[in-house]
């Protein structure tokens, strides 16, 4: 049997050919997951921003110090800032679950996910509505 030339190539040869494309695609990956990573923490912690807004709201109605300009403005805009940034990435979710190139991973949302965002974007919803309300209704009823 002759040997040829295919024959002499050593197999640590062809282990560093084939090991960029396979750094790539694991750097890729890693990537990835980190940018998921942080749409769940965002996306879990909108949850939690429902119970602090309460918590504000009814602070802001036992003392009258919370009502003036200093505090009640900036609560706003954080709570303005915060309920876009939960918009903005529920909306970065479903862009990104809806492409083609994510078809083939993507299972069907349970009833708990469904929910979870459902209520996610009901309070971001709500904030907003509230926020705008009283940017409207304070300088009306309020008058200094």
């Amino acid at each position: 049997m002759p040997v040829t030339d295919a024959d002499l190539i050593s197999p640590v040869e062809e282990t560093q050919k084939s090991s960029s494309p396979s750094l790539l695609l694991s750097s890729a990956a890693f990537v990835g997951s980190l940018v998921e990573g942080a749409c769940a923490i965002l996306v879990a912690s909108a949850s939690a921003k429902l119970f602090v807004g309460l918590g504000a709201v009814a602070g802001a109605v036992k003392a009258s110090r919370l009502h003036s300009d200093i505090v009640r403005i900036p609560v706003l805009l954080v709570s303005a800032a915060v309920a876009l940034i939960t918009l903005l990435v529920l909306w970065n979710s479903w862009r990104a679950r809806n492409r083609s190139a994510a078809r083939w991973r993507t299972k069907p949302m349970t009833l708990r996910e469904k929910f979870s965002l459902a209520i996610s974007v009901l309070a971001s919803v709500l904030t907003l509505a509230l926020v705008i309300g009283e940017a409207i209704e304070h300088p009306i009823l309020h008058v200094h």
